[in-house]
Parts: C-alpha cells; structure tokens; sequence
C-alpha cells in the first residue's frame, strides 16, 4: 500500500522544520531552517517556514529569539504526558508479573 497519499504535505514539512531546529545547536534562522529543510530533501519556501514557525510558536513548540528559533516548551507537555503514560504500563506490568511469580 502507497502510505503517501494518506500524508499532509503541511505536516510533513513542520516536521521537517521542528527536526531542523532539533538537530541545531544554536537558534535557526529562517534562512538556516530552509537550508536544512532542502539539505535533507525537503521541499520549503521562504513564506511556507515563516507560516509554519508563527504557528509552530502559537503552539509553544518554537520559540522566536529575535529573528531566529529553537524548540519551544510545549514539547516538554507532550513528553511528560507520554512519559506518565509509559510509567503507568511498566507499573501495571511489574504487577502483573509479581501475580504471576506468587503462584
């Protein structure tokens, strides 16, 4: 099955910008996210990595240094709420390994 044609082209490219920024070790330009968007085979104009970063900062995933980015907070919720998530099962699989060892 062709997984491509259930893709959102406008998410793929945040994706791209936020993996950009990720890997960078300092605050990316514009310039710069588009650069590392296209390097990695990417598709992003100048106008779609403004759009896309003021909404990526609406979210609290980037944060805007005067005219440059880096990952925003809002990332760190998402991790929280799946680390919680992740901690339940373990606990839940530690019991029910215990129930199985007192038999």
């Amino acid at each position: 099955m062709d997984k491509d044609r259930y893709l959102v082209a406008s998410v793929r490219k945040a994706g791209q910008i936020m993996r950009a920024i990720a890997e960078s070790k300092e605050p990316m330009s514009i310039a710069q996210i588009i650069e590392a968007v296209r390097a990695a085979g990417g598709d992003l104009t100048q106008d779609s990595a403004f759009r896309m970063c003021a909404t990526l900062e609406l979210l609290g995933w980037v944060t805007q240094i005067g005219e440059r980015y880096e990952l925003g907070t809002g990332l760190s919720l998402l991790w929280a709420r799946k680390k919680a998530t992740l901690e339940a099962q373990r606990i839940a699989i530690d019991k029910a390994l215990d129930l199985l060892g007192e038999d």
